[in-house]
């Protein structure tokens, strides 16, 4: 079952966020918490016997959303439950979905890529993106954009980047 999750499903998403995700790609427990209180973050769950499976969390800003993270439990990966609950949210809205992916530097990384690029995202490889940081001295985490618009060009592109660091990083834009 698909379903919106509100705050109280926090510790389970932050559990399953923790087990997929570096500490460098996600923000500190309290911070991480206070994103529910904004009214442009949303996270969709696909739950079963009433557990938490998977989490999409995301943001529907106005040009296009923004999917931060997908993550599905560890013992549930590679089940196809990741890719349910993407088409899911795809769904729920025509405007485009932008998210970060790592440097195709590793097997992992290009299985990632290969994942999303099935669902027909295309990869903006070319055009250098760094992820806000989440923590104090982090350093940069080079990174590059997907998206379900293959025609999408370097004017386009470079406004998206400039709306993400200001709506969901809060931060100045400094490449």
């Amino acid at each position: 079952m698909f379903k919106k999750l509100d705050e109280s499903w926090f510790e389970d998403i932050y559990a399953i966020m923790k087990e997929a995700f570096p500490p460098s790609e996600y923000r500190d427990k309290e911070a991480q918490r206070q994103l529910f209180q904004l009214p442009h973050y949303e996270v969709y769950g696909y739950l079963k016997n009433d557990r938490l499976c998977a989490f999409l969390a995301a943001w529907n800003l106005t040009e296009f959303r923004f999917g931060e993270h997908l993550a599905t439990k560890s013992e549930l990966r590679n089940a196809g439950i990741g890719a349910l609950l993407f088409r899911y949210y795809e769904g729920l809205s025509k405007q485009p979905l932008v998210f970060e992916v790592e440097l195709p530097s590793t097997a992992l990384a290009k299985r990632r890529i290969a994942f999303y690029g099935r669902l027909g995202y295309h990869y903006y490889g070319d055009i250098e993106y760094y992820q806000g940081s989440f923590h104090p001295n982090q350093e940069r985490l080079a990174l590059r954009l997907m998206m379900n618009d293959a025609q999408a060009d370097l004017e386009r592109i470079n406004h998206i980047i400039d709306l993400i660091y200001g709506q969901v990083y809060r931060q100045k834009r400094f490449f």
